[in-house]
């Protein structure tokens, strides 16, 4: 299975939030969606970092009293791996696992098309395993009926 294969199934939708915007503004953005991951910005929409629920905490625990005034930009993951739509998933697993992220943007072109996550993968491979098994269960069935 392939990136592209996810995404369609998916969808393309993306969070993002500018790097001059607030920690509490990322807090909103992530909690209003229920997702675990932003991809921050430029004002000329050019992708500079993600930020995590991981970054927010620990700069929540670091700050307890000032994380409203901490700025995005400060508090995002630069290093960005990304992978591209053709890419198999097993390639983006053993990416995530290798790096220990959970979020890996979806590029195109430096165009972001897409976010996956450990979690959209555990599910399509949830799915893959599934349909095998029915598939395997049948045949089985069928030659026991021959």
């Amino acid at each position: 299975m392939k990136v592209k294969d996810l995404l369609k199934n998916k969808g393309p939708e993306v969070f993002t939030i500018g790097e001059e915007k607030t920690l509490f503004e990322a807090i909103t953005v992530l909690v209003n969606n229920n997702v675990g991951s932003l991809i921050v910005l430029s004002s000329e929409a050019t992708i500079m970092g993600i930020i995590t629920e991981r970054d927010v905490l620990r700069q929540s625990f670091k700050h307890p009293n000032g994380f409203k005034e901490i700025m995005v930009r400060d508090s995002m993951s630069t290093n960005i791996i990304v992978v591209e739509p053709d890419d198999e998933m097993s390639y983006c697993e053993k990416t995530m696992t290798a790096n220990r992220i959970r979020h890996l943007p979806v590029v195109t072109n430096k165009v972001l098309v897409g976010i996956i996550s450990i979690g959209d993968i555990v599910k399509a491979q949830s799915k893959e395993i599934q349909h095998e098994n029915k598939y395997l269960r049948d045949y089985i069935e069928g030659m026991g009926m021959g």
